[in-house]
């Protein structure tokens, strides 16, 4: 690897993080394993140098951060002002100080680029609160730019742009030795931001201003471009001017997202508080203590406290653990002590005087209400410590006198240990309240402070679901919407919260919201290289995994398995579930660690998971997502396929679309010859159950290039794909088209016959023959069925390939035979594919067989019987998502209520088919039913024009479908409807003519009643 030279400066890539490793290499290809560092850069103090060892590690890795960039206003201008060196020394000093200020906050410098700055925040040390750094570190800049800390005014001025987003590590090598670069489209919005900047300002996006806590003062100042857009004004992300940044406030409970949402599933929790808070103006103090993980609602649960306590008359004071903060001795205290000496202004003019405090202490508390922490520096820490707890002490019991107080401490495990024991004095001693929340890592504390703590754990489903319509109260989501909402937060509030509110612009999001990703990569970033290696490999496998594939997988990346393991347990990132089953300790931390990972990256834990499972109890499912990301296309198929084996043995048809689905994506990366074969091959299997769901002409285009040989997969499959593109025309409202294809089926056949084909073959034959108003022939290919078939004791020695479609041309045929008016063989066809369908578990033909069960009753005028047939066929057709029957399911049924008088229910289940919409994809005599239904229940209600309008559609349907059977039935129904409202009917002769001729009964009746009428 090749060596980094170190921090340099340079007139066109200076100041950029050089780093030397071990293992010099000319090959520039990363290391699999971090390397020591050597060599720091001078000008980095020694504090953030230490940091940096183990840095590359990090390298070929997204992270989240905050991204600044700092550009030096009118230096074109001041260069050609003045002398080459005396420009080169300022805008030197320039870079100085805003590289100072960087790493003042623990900042890293990326890169110089003249007079511009690019510096990063949150890689290195991890710090949740990056964006709250880089916001100091630039007003800093700024203000100390005004001040003329470069030793020339009027001092040159600055504008700074912020950003945070993820970003991605790189190394890049170049003639004078390499860098570590920082890029992303975060890094291109952070340029933008600053372009938005007024020279001597800061400007900060509000997706980096969402994730600082503290109180800042923002005023907009423009927007960005939203993608696809050059426009700063067509509606982008807001950004802020950020003129202060305020430290002081300790009268307020700062919280992540929107603190107007009412607080929901807590209610237990709320009335511990409220008791408490209750019995505070009666002078019985007591405390209590909160822990939940990062999301849960803690500091939400403290500010609802901080409300409650306004209502009862209790005033609050807020102590608040902050990251920046936590080494300081001391320091999270100040703000709250000056807002205590601010409350006892109106008793006493002196607090310090009035509460007794001997000198020391009084030095202290002035100490503490002016910020000033060098306050008895002579003292040791020890003295210090016990000095500040008396002196505090006795000022919350000089305003315990005056008022009843509660203590809201939020954030305890980034209290520092100073504070803490001042908190223990201020329990033991001070008559007030105390409520308390904190990480899990924070439990000991928690339990020293306020006894044993309550655990928040996530909200169940009904209070999640609650959350989430409060939200969009105005703009209520979609039951589906809601239900990804709740399967992806998994009862996190926060994520609740930010899902929702996000699910109103963009369907949910995809990403984490940057609040949400911010606080989980904080938890990953903290992981040594061991750990963060099983971490990705244990989100490749998933949420959830069996713990022997956790132990093979850190044997496979670790050099340490054992002690990586144990540091993710003890980092709260997985868990134990069951006794052999690991788990995420929240599915968005296995989100979050598998976005820490690059393409390559990913492809490799991938491969590594694949080597895992191929020979374990894995399912060909998960095997072929693994191969497919670890860019094996040709396994992932062959993996497919058997998926989709297994799926169509167990008719799990929602699992087979998914899975072809997912196939012709895959076959999309293999090169065009064998992307069209693989394609083609899925289709084909896929198809039967695609025309369950109404979505069989998905694969219309490779079926027939098979057909017509384009893709040769042999002559017996070719045949089959003939039979299918007949099937696909018939179904599409192409029978004659489909005819011709059926023609060139049946010349196959005639050279090499099969038995399954054949069966196919006359199965779609017997449908296009009724819809082409043949009866007699479609009656006679399913009984040539049945002949076949007679020798195999119901087909028991051929299988299911042979007996299904004889079942689904059972079922069709007793409906052709009750038109026929042969009722004693529709009912022997009913009983047969009734019980063949049971004895072959097959879902889809036993609901044909009931349709054409509840057919046979509605056409005998036995309605009360056919309607509860017609009823459970419907709910199981919807049940089990058989679309292609549903416009048929839905319009005998109709008929059936129509004709009991049921018309409200009649409509309703009419309006609901029309809404899902699946009779536009049928243009069978199925959906000629529908509008038949819907004809007759105008009628029923008197509506003539509707009636007659419908009447029509159903007719142009029809005709447009080559329907010839049905176009008889839906021109009775247009004479029906004209008889009905006392318009003329016309000559029927010639129709009452030809339905005599094909002996359709139910049609002969309906004319016969026709012209007995008109005469």
């Amino acid at each position: 690897m090749a060596r980094w030279q170190g921090f340099h400066l340079a007139k066109k890539q200076a100041q950029s993080l050089n780093v030397q490793l071990v293992g010099h290499s000319t090959t520039g290809q990363a290391p699999e394993t971090a390397e020591r560092v050597d060599v720091l850069p001078n000008n980095m103090p020694i504090g953030l140098a230490d940091n940096l060892h183990g840095f590359a590690g990090e390298l070929d890795s997204i992270r989240f951060a905050t991204i600044l960039f700092a550009d030096i206003v009118g230096s074109t201008r001041l260069l050609r002002a003045l002398d080459p060196e005396d420009a080169r020394d300022l805008i030197d000093a320039s870079i100085k100080l805003i590289q100072n200020a960087i790493h003042d906050f623990q900042g890293l410098v990326v890169r110089v680029q003249g007079d511009g700055v690019m510096a990063v925040f949150g890689i290195h040390p991890a710090a949740q609160d990056h964006a709250l750094r880089a916001a100091l570190a630039a007003r800093q800049i700024v203000d100390r730019m005004k001040g003329g800390s470069i030793g020339i005014l009027p001092s040159l001025q600055v504008r700074i742009g912020i950003h945070a987003g993820p970003i991605l590590l790189r190394r890049q090598d170049h003639d004078f030795g390499s860098i570590v670069d920082v890029v992303g489209h975060a890094a291109h919005v952070a340029g933008q931001v600053e372009q938005l900047a007024s020279p001597g300002s800061v400007a900060i996006s509000a997706t980096t201003a969402s994730l600082i806590a503290e109180n800042c003062d923002l005023r907009q100042t423009g927007r960005l471009p939203s993608d696809g857009h050059d426009s700063a004004d067509d509606g982008g992300e807001a950004v802020f001017e950020l003129a202060a940044i305020n430290f002081a406030g300790s009268d307020h409970v700062p919280v992540k997202g929107n603190a107007t949402y009412p607080v929901i599933g807590r209610d237990k929790d709320l009335e511990q508080v409220r008791a408490m808070i209750a019995a505070l103006p009666a002078g019985k103090p007591a405390a209590i203590g909160f822990i939940g993980d990062a999301g849960m609602g803690k500091s939400r649960l403290l500010l609802e406290a901080s409300r409650l306590a306004a209502g009862y008359g209790v005033t609050f004071v807020v102590i608040r653990g902050n990251p920046l903060m936590a080494a300081v001795p001391f320091g999270c205290l100040s703000p709250a002590v000056r807002h205590v000496v601010e409350l006892l202004r109106p008793f006493c003019a002196d607090p310090a005087q009035a509460a007794g405090l001997p000198a020391e202490q009084a030095e202290c508390l002035n100490g503490f209400a002016g910020g000033i922490g060098a306050w008895l520096p002579g003292l040791s820490p020890g003295d210090r410590s016990r000095i500040a707890t008396q002196a505090i002490v006795g000022l919350l019991r000089l305003a315990v006198e005056n008022m009843p107080l509660l203590l809201l401490v939020d954030d305890m495990h980034y209290i520092d240990r100073e504070t803490r024991s001042i908190l223990t004095g201020i329990r033991q001693s001070a008559a007030l309240g105390i409520i308390a929340a904190g990480r899990p890592e924070a439990t000991l504390r928690l339990t020293t402070l306020c006894g044993k703590p309550s655990q928040l754990k996530a909200l169940p489903s009904d209070a999640a679901r609650t959350l989430i319509s409060l939200i969009n109260r105005a703009a209520p989501l979609e039951d589906g919407t809601i239900e990804k909402i709740l399967a992806r937060a998994d009862g996190l509030p926060l994520a609740l919260q930010e899902f929702a509110v996000t699910a109103q612009s963009d369907q949910g999001t995809v990403r984490l919201p940057a609040r949400l990703e911010n606080l989980l990569a904080e938890r990953l970033a903290a992981l040594d290289e061991d750990a963060s290696r099983l971490c990705q490999l244990c989100s490749a496998l998933g949420p959830s995994f069996q713990a022997s594939h956790l132990a093979k997988g850190a044997a496979l990346v670790c050099r340490n398995p054992a002690a990586a393991t144990i540091r993710l347990v003890e980092s709260r990132v997985i868990e134990t579930a069951q006794a052999d089953v690991v788990r995420f300790t929240h599915q968005l931390v296995q989100e979050a660690a598998y976005a820490t990972m690059t393409r390559r990256r990913r492809k490799t834990m991938h491969l590594r998971v694949l080597e895992l499972l191929e020979g374990d109890a894995a399912t060909h499912a998960e095997l072929a997502t693994h191969a497919e990301k670890a860019g094996l296309p040709e396994r992932a198929l062959d993996h497919q396929w058997n998926a989709s084996i297994e799926a169509l043995g167990l008719a799990a048809i929602s699992s087979v679309l998914a899975l072809y689905r997912r196939a012709r994506d895959i076959a999309a990366w293999l090169d065009p010859p064998a992307s069209q074969f693989q394609r083609a091959r899925f289709a084909l299997l896929a198809l039967d159950t695609l025309q369950q769901l109404s979505l069989e002409q998905e694969v219309r285009q490779d079926i027939e290039a098979v057909a017509n040989g384009q893709i040769d997969m042999g002559p017996g499959i070719r045949t089959v794909a003939r039979i299918n593109m007949a099937l696909l025309d018939w179904i599409d409202g192409s029978p004659v088209r489909g005819t011709e294809w059926l023609a060139q089926a049946q010349a196959d056949l005639d050279n090499h016959d099969s038995l399954p084909r054949r069966t196919f073959a006359d199965v779609v034959g017997a449908y296009i023959a009724f819809s082409r108003a043949r009866p007699e022939e479609a009656v006679a290919r399913i009984e040539l069925l049945g002949a076949r078939l007679q020798d195999g004791l119901d087909g028991a020695t051929f299988g299911a390939v042979v007996v299904i479609p004889h079942i689904l041309a059972r079922a069709f045929g007793a409906w052709y035979l009750v038109d026929l008016d042969d009722l004693p063989r529709a009912r022997r066809w009913i009983a047969e594919s009734a019980r063949l369908s049971r004895r072959y578990h097959h879902d889809y033909s036993r609901l044909l067989s009931h349709l054409a069960h509840g057919y046979l009753h509605y056409r005998g005028g036995h309605i009360p019987k056919a309607l509860g047939i017609m009823r459970r066929a419907l709910a199981e057709c919807l049940n089990r998502r058989f679309f292609g029957f549903e416009p048929v399911c839905v319009g005998w049924t109709a008929l059936c209520l129509i004709d009991a008088g049921l018309l409200d229910e009649a409509e309703v289940i009419l309006n609901a088919s029309l809404e899902r919409g699946s009779y536009l994809k049928v243009r069978t005599a199925g959906t000629y039913y529908l509008h038949e239904a819907r004809a007759r229940l105008a009628m029923a209600r008197g509506n003539a024009a509707q009636a007659t309008a419908i009447a029509a559609q159903a007719l142009n349907h029809c005709r447009d479908c080559g329907e010839i059977m049905h176009e008889l039935h839906a021109r009775v129904l247009c004479a029906e409807v004209r008889a009905a409202f006392a318009q003329p009917v016309g000559d029927l002769s010639d129709l009452q003519a030809r339905v005599t001729e094909l002996g359709i009964a139910p049609l002969l009746k309906r004319l016969n009643a026709l012209t007995k009428d008109a005469r």
